[in-house]
């Protein structure tokens, strides 16, 4: 079980790590949207403030211009629209202006106790106002408490002064509040600036970091994730091309790795089994060899006694003559030798020669058929191909026969085989032979070896004869000969298919045809390859 929950662990720790990433990101840009909201509130309130505080203004000032009719009527000159009024109007005006100045006063202290004392903003900060209002209003309710319930304070020269001097400071600061929201303003500016530099280089580091932990979270699920599916993949391709030796290694330990080790286990039994099916089919093929072998020697017996009682029939018929002419050359009387009885003579050495050919016929027959039941008993040893077949050709060239024809061994470099060097000599030697019997005089047979693979590639070919899709049928047959001068005894060719089988070697003829040559190809495995599959098994 702890195989089963590495991936889903590594895919729970990249979402964790994304949900962090996309909560800071979030959170940055959400404290931005807050921010500018707050701003936008105080801005907003701010603007509410200030056309109360100009009200306010103009208000004081008209309340002063009604106090100044009071207390210096001499500068105050009627016009045509304004006509003369008394002194009772003038106080009913202030007290009216004064009452307005309330008004506009209570209107600005509600504007500013909307604003949270809570508001930590530059632009929030109304405490600076809020000590003007209060002045204000202390002003206001001293004025009230002066001017209100009879008309004797607008006579009493001393009270007129300080009344002038609590509008004045009334005004000073009406006029303050202008002020006030100036230096808010610039405080704000300030700390707007310091905070926006703060929050970009923070933004900035953030994203930078979000960036970081995404390339290190994509780095870490391809070195955990992706990179063994890929080592798996190619690992799991090799194997289904054939290369059973290959085992997948992926050095993490999740289900991919259980996977892994899960292919390499049965790829090693599918070696396993197929190593016992190879057995099984050459125990088998020996079986059905044998079978085959059994069933064969009715035929082969039949083969024999075809191909032997030719050559015996003709040494009986030539023993019977023979008998006959010597009879005859005994019962006539001595006499010097003429040209009949030379001519008999000539006949009698024709007639031994014939009994002679013909045994030795016989005896390469039984020879062949014996060299035919022996093959398989024989050990393989590393050999050297290259001078083996020097071997065979510095045996074959002095041969009277051969001599007018030419032998080509073309190597590029030594080559060991893991095979038995009598029988593969005696293979080389027949299809040399071979090859030099079905070329005239002037021909050439060509020996080529080279490495193809794990093999050993010995081609003989020659420019003689050819061969037609008929005999190519039935080369490696037992009795089964095409030669042109009429001799053999057809088991050459079925004695070397049965060495080079043996050897688990492979040969395969070739002919384009009557006169175009012929071609013989033997791939037999090196030393090396052999070694493999010993260590294999």
């Amino acid at each position: 079980m702890q195989f089963r929950k590495q991936i889903r662990s590594q895919m729970y720790y990249g979402a964790a790590m994304l949900l962090f990433i996309v909560l800071a990101l979030s959170a940055a840009g959400l404290h931005g949207v807050l921010k500018f909201r707050k701003l936008t509130k105080d801005i907003r309130d701010r603007g509410h403030e200030m056309p109360l505080a100009a009200h306010l203004n103009q208000e004081v000032s008209d309340l002063r211009v009604s106090f100044s009719r009071i207390h210096q009527p001499c500068d105050f000159r009627p016009t045509v629209n304004q006509p003369i009024r008394d002194g009772a109007y003038w106080i009913d005006e202030f007290q009216f202006a004064l009452s307005s100045v309330a008004w506009a006063l209570d209107d600005y202290e509600h504007q500013l106790e909307s604003i949270s004392p809570e508001n930590s903003s530059p632009l929030g900060d109304n405490s600076r106002e809020r000590e003007s209002v209060a002045k204000m209003r202390d002003s206001l309710t001293w004025l009230s408490d002066r001017t209100h319930g009879s008309e004797r304070w607008a006579q009493d020269r001393g009270l007129l002064e300080d009344i002038d001097d609590r509008l004045n400071q009334f005004q000073d600061h009406v006029s303050d509040l202008p002020a006030y929201m100036k230096h808010r303003m610039e405080a704000f500016a300030e700390s707007a600036r310091t905070e926006y530099h703060t929050w970009i280089t923070l933004s900035t580091m953030m994203t930078i970091g979000a960036v970081l932990l995404l390339v290190l979270l994509m780095r870490r699920f391809h070195n955990r994730i992706f990179r063994p599916l890929e080592s798996l993949v190619r690992g799991s391709r090799r194997v289904a091309s054939g290369d059973y030796d290959h085992r997948i290694e992926i050095r993490t330990d999740d289900e991919v790795a259980e996977l892994a080790r899960a292919l390499n286990a049965m790829t090693a039994n599918f070696q396993e089994i197929k190593r016992d099916l190879n057995r099984q089919v050459q125990e088998r093929t020996s079986e059905v060899v044998r079978s085959e072998q059994m069933a064969s020697v009715g035929f082969l017996a039949a083969g024999v006694a075809h191909e032997i009682n030719n050559p015996l029939a003709s040494i009986a018929w030539s023993a019977e003559s023979l008998e006959m002419r010597i009879h005859d050359i005994l019962e006539c009387p001595a006499s010097p030798i003429d040209s009949t009885r030379e001519a008999e003579i000539n006949d009698l050495k024709k007639y031994l020669k014939r009994i002679q050919d013909e045994a030795f016929r016989c005896k390469g027959i039984t020879s062949g058929l014996l060299d035919f039941s022996r093959l398989g008993d024989a050990r393989k040893a590393p050999t050297e191909l290259t001078e083996l077949i020097d071997g065979v050709i510095e045996m074959i060239k002095p041969l009277s026969r051969y001599r007018d024809k030419e032998i080509i061994l073309k190597c590029d470099r030594p080559l060991r085989a893991m095979v038995n060097p009598q029988e593969i000599k005696q293979v080389v030697l027949n299809l040399v032979t071979n090859a030099l019997d079905s070329i005239d005089p002037g021909g050439q047979v060509t020996i080529d070896l080279a490495a193809q693979d794990d093999c050993a590639a010995l081609v003989v070919s020659d420019t003689g004869c050819g061969m037609t899709p008929d005999v190519l049928k039935n080369i490696f047959k037992p009795f089964f000969t095409r030669r042109r001068d009429g001799q053999g005894t057809g088991l050459g060719l079925s004695i070397t298919y049965r060495i080079i089988e043996e050897h688990g070697g492979l040969i395969t003829p070739f002919s384009g045809g009557a006169g175009l040559g012929s071609r013989f190809t033997v791939t037999l495995p090196l030393v090396q390859h052999v070694e493999k599959e010993l260590q294999a098994a």
